[in-house]
């Protein structure tokens, strides 16, 4: 059911405390196993990703970058690393941060506006995507066949606004753009939801999917399977990545449950899927994973 040019797998997205990079590694092993594709570096609290983001990384954190693309290449995954530049982006800043990552290996990125206070206007979505076109046109110009994400200041609902229709015209069409749904957390995706949205943005959109998401409510641990998603979403989307709990090794089953759907949408049973995810972390061992794919 999956195509080569879809993404599908993890983003690590949420607020509060970041995954470890010998958890990350860990995670690359398990989406692979899980016949899964990508994974997206956006920790929030990283100040080198979003509060201080135009810094560099200091090297010890570039070496932990080589290797964890090290593991990437070695699962067939790829490793895309979000760069948020807040409510000023400045075009030569970022692309000066994009050249630094290139020097790890890193060849997929992303460019995140959410959760900014600007206004959602047309000189708002022209400054933006302005700078994702510019570092866009970057990537060409280094890269064969560049990835760039996009997640909008506006990246829920469906409001005609004219920062929406702004950014939908302007946006190079090869950029995809991030969307959650009809709310931040949606408990169910319809292919009525992304009929809509695919028209907004001229665009088949990119799920950021925040169902197992708990940052919010960062006590909770989160026990139920990937639910309420129609099927077409295989089809009518550029793919799937998971936003996960800030707890790591409970989150093994919840995507396993996802990687389930994805991998047999039209055989897909929550509640079964949730009985065969729910050992995973209790065994490390990712080979037998495989057997669901084949």
């Amino acid at each position: 059911m999956k195509t080569h040019d879809k993404f599908f797998g993890v983003v690590e997205g949420f607020y509060g405390k970041p995954y470890t990079f010998a958890q990350r590694r860990n995670l690359i092993a398990f989406l692979a196993a899980c016949a899964l594709n990508t994974y997206v570096y956006a920790p929030k609290a990283d100040p080198y990703h979003r509060k201080r983001w135009s810094l560099p990384y200091p090297v010890a954190m570039m070496r932990q970058f080589e290797k964890l693309l090290s593991v990437c290449d070695r699962h067939t995954i790829h490793c895309n690393f979000a760069l948020s530049p807040m409510v000023h982006p400045d075009v030569r800043k970022i692309i000066k941060k994009a050249k630094s990552m290139m020097r790890t290996g890193m060849r997929h990125f992303s460019l995140l506006y959410d959760d900014i206070a600007v206004p959602l206007s047309r000189e708002t979505a022209y400054e933006q995507a302005h700078s994702a076109n510019e570092l866009f046109t970057f990537l060409t110009s280094e890269i064969k066949n560049p990835v760039l994400f996009f997640c909008p200041t506006q990246y829920r609902g469906f409001k005609k606004t004219d920062y929406c229709t702004t950014l939908s015209e302007e946006l190079c069409r090869d950029i995809h753009i991030f969307w959650t749904g009809k709310h931040v957390v949606s408990k169910a995706i319809t292919t009525g939801d992304i009929s809509k949205i695919a028209m907004l943005l001229k665009r088949k959109p990119l799920i950021w999917d925040n169902l197992f998401a708990n940052d919010y409510i960062p006590d909770t641990i989160l026990r139920f399977p990937y639910r309420n998603r129609s099927t077409a979403i295989m089809r009518t989307t550029a793919g799937i990545l998971l936003n996960p709990m800030n707890q790591y090794e409970q989150s093994k089953p919840l995507i396993h449950t996802a990687a389930q759907f994805i991998n047999n949408p039209m055989c897909y049973v929550p509640h079964r899927a949730w009985k065969k995810a729910q050992a995973i972390p209790r065994r490390n061992s990712y080979q037998s994973l495989i057997s669901m794919n084949t």
